[in-house]
Formats: structure tokens, C-alpha cells, sequence
């Protein structure tokens, strides 16, 4: 929700730098003033502003609500959203219960089938053993009946039951070739159950990318809400209610006033004095006498020309470096950005704070 850029306090009235001139031994004066790390809320959609919850010069908290716009249009394509999870949620529920039924059966299907083809075969040994038999008996009767050992009516019985079991062993070879039919048939369930998972697979998918279509549209809901990143102080408001804002509209500054701190400029023969963590105070007309207690937060690695505000031309053509003297607190938000200011930096340890 925020962007947040650190900037100098451009809103303060323009002061005068000067440089850090050589001061009592063991420490290093410069002027400048308080500045602060600003934090700029923009809108991440365009909308109308409908409620205002915090105007400038209020210290809010961290996720406190500041403005909240206009989400009905925002809150029908949730809806929508929900809706098509929804229906999906139902087919996939459908499609696996369609599927469970379906794998019962086709399984149940299978096993039956090759239950009946097992059982096919073992009749179709059986009756070919069987028509094995009578045609041996068959051949002996009629051996027998030709040297008139026996009555030809028996060779004629043993004759007939031998087509007879013949014929049975037929009916049982095609009763097999039956089950080979119907086994493969069974089978073929198993490819209607893949299409059938492909599908569901396909649902599933489906039903993903709207959860994720979902997820996506409430956490745009958010985006109507316009909350404080940090706990600070409201510099300025830059909307009204009824207005219309756009995607990156600025609509609140921020400034963290326990977070404060003065940028000063040493001269490059006095840079290797300065240390990070050096102890350091700092003074405001605001607060005569009062020292603030602060250390040397940042050194910059690189010189720079003078900046443009410093006292005199001499002075701008010097090479600098930029360091950051950081307040370690700022009782009752007393101190703010754009405060002119005077800093002490002690350069050695031990050395007296001159008298203010």
C-alpha cells in the first residue's frame, strides 16, 4: 500500500549548511536541520475516496487505516469469483463420486468376467476329456461289434454318446470364446476410467486457477484500504472525500519522529575523524540549551561538491562528505523535519561538549 522513498524534509522552510568549521579540540560543529525518512501512501487502483480516517499532524500506527475507497465494483467481481469456485468445488465433487462409482464397477465388471472365463475353461478341459473318452469307447465298440463280440446296438449307443460329447465340448468352446468377449469388453471400462480421470483432472485444474482467481480478488479488496506502513506522524494530506484517485496518487507523507536525524557536511581533511557510532548532540533554536543525544549513523563512502546551500561560494567548491548524525530519541515528538539545527560530534573520546 505504501511506497516508501527516503527523502530530505523538503516541506521545512530553506535553512543555511554550513560546513563543519574546526572547532575545540576533540570534537566537530556543523548547522544544518532535523530531517526524516518520508513515507509516501499511494492507492494501488483508482477509485473514490469515501472515508477519511486521519488528517495531518496525527501520529498513527502501524496498519492503521487512513482513507478506505470505493470497493463495490471490486466487491461484485469477488462475488463472481466465489460463484465460479463454487461451481467448480460441485463438479469436482460430482466427478469423484461419478469416478468412485464407476472404478467399483468397472473393477466388479473385470472380476466377474474373468471369473466366468476361468470357470469356461475348466468346463471346456473337462468336456473335451470328456468327448476324449467316448470317442475311445466309440472306436471299441465298433472293434468289438465287428467280431461280434458285442450287440451292434451297443456300438451304435457308444457311437452316439461320443457325438454327443463332441457336441458338448463345441457348446463349451464357444461359451469360452464368450467370456474371452466379455472379459475384453470389461476391460475396456479401464479406458473409459482414464478419460474419465483426464477430465477430472482437468476439473481440478480448473478449480485451482479459481481458487488462485479468488485469492487474487480479495487480496485487491485490500487495495481499497489505504493503511499506514510504519507508527508516525502525518506531514500532509493531499485528497478529500468525493475525489477520485488514481493508481499512484500520492495521498499521504508520513515521517517516523522517533527515527529522526541531521545531515551534516565535514570537509574532506576532517573526514578521518569522523567514526560511526561516535557519541554527538544536537540543538534546536526551538530548545535553547537543551541537547538532544544522537550518534553518527552514516559516513558516506565517496566525496561530493558542497551543496548549494551552504554560506559562502568558497565553500561550495570544497569536496565534502555527507554524514548522518542520528537523534536516539525524540521525546514527545518535540523535534521535527525542517528544524535548523546545530550538531556536535565528538571526534575523540573524553573530549569536553563545549558550553552552548
Amino acid at each position: 500500500m505504501a511506497v516508501i522513498a527516503v527523502l530530505a524534509a523538503l516541506l521545512a522552510p530553506r535553512v543555511r549548511t554550513w560546513l563543519a568549521p574546526p572547532g575545540p579540540s576533540g570534537v566537530l560543529l556543523a548547522s544544518g536541520r532535523i530531517e526524516g525518512r518520508i513515507t509516501t501512501l499511494s492507492p494501488k487502483t483508482s477509485a473514490w475516496v469515501v472515508a477519511l480516517q486521519a488528517d495531518e499532524g496525527e501520529t498513527v500506527r502501524a496498519g492503521q487505516v487512513l482513507a478506505t475507497l470505493d470497493d463495490q465494483a471490486q466487491r461484485e467481481r469477488l462475488r463472481a469469483a466465489e460463484e465460479q469456485l463454487n461451481t467448480l468445488t460441485q463438479r469436482v465433487r460430482a466427478a469423484d463420486t461419478e469416478l468412485a462409482m464407476t472404478e467399483r464397477q468397472v473393477t466388479l465388471q473385470i472380476q466377474q468376467a474373468e471369473a466366468a472365463r476361468r470357470e469356461a475353461d475348466m468346463r471346456l478341459s473337462r468336456a473335451r476329456a470328456q468327448a476324449f473318452q467316448a470317442q475311445r469307447e466309440a472306436e471299441r465298440a465298433t472293434t468289438l461289434s465287428g467280431r461280434e463280440l458285442i450287440a451292434p446296438q451297443e456300438a451304435e449307443r457308444a457311437r452316439l454318446a461320443a457325438e454327443v460329447a463332441e457336441h458338448a465340448a463345441a457348446e463349451v468352446t464357444a461359451a469360452l470364446e464368450n467370456s474371452d468377449k466379455q472379459l475384453a469388453l470389461a476391460r475396456l471400462g479401464r479406458e473409459r476410467l482414464e478419460t474419465m480421470r483426464a477430465e477430472r483432472a482437468a476439473l481440478a485444474s480448473q478449480h485451482q486457477q479459481a481458487q488462485a482467481q479468488l485469492a487474487e480478488q480479495r487480496s485487491y479488496v485490500a487495495d481499497y484500504v489505504v493503511r499506514s506502513p510504519i507508527d508516525g506522524t502525518i506531514l500532509t494530506r493531499t485528497v478529500e472525500k468525493g475525489e477520485r484517485v488514481g493508481d499512484g496518487t500520492p495521498l499521504f507523507t508520513l515521517v517516523d519522529l522517533h527515527r529522526l536525524y541531521m545531515k551534516i557536511y565535514v570537509p574532506e581533511p576532517s573526514i578521518g575523524k569522523v567514526a560511526l557510532g561516535q557519541e554527538a548532540r544536537v540543538y534546536v533554536d526551538a530548545f535553547p540549551g537543551r541537547a538532544f543525544a544522537a550518534r553518527v549513523s552514516r559516513v558516506a563512502q565517496e566525496a561530493e561538491f558542497t551543496p548549494k546551500n551552504v554560506e559562502t561560494r568558497e565553500e561550495r567548491v570544497k569536496l565534502v562528505f555527507a554524514v548522518e548524525v542520528a537523534l536516539a530519541e525524540n521525546p514527545e515528538g518535540v523535534l521535527k523535519p525542517g528544524m535548523p539545527a546545530d550538531a556536535v560530534v565528538r571526534t575523540q573520546a573524553g573530549a569536553p561538549w563545549p558550553a552552548r
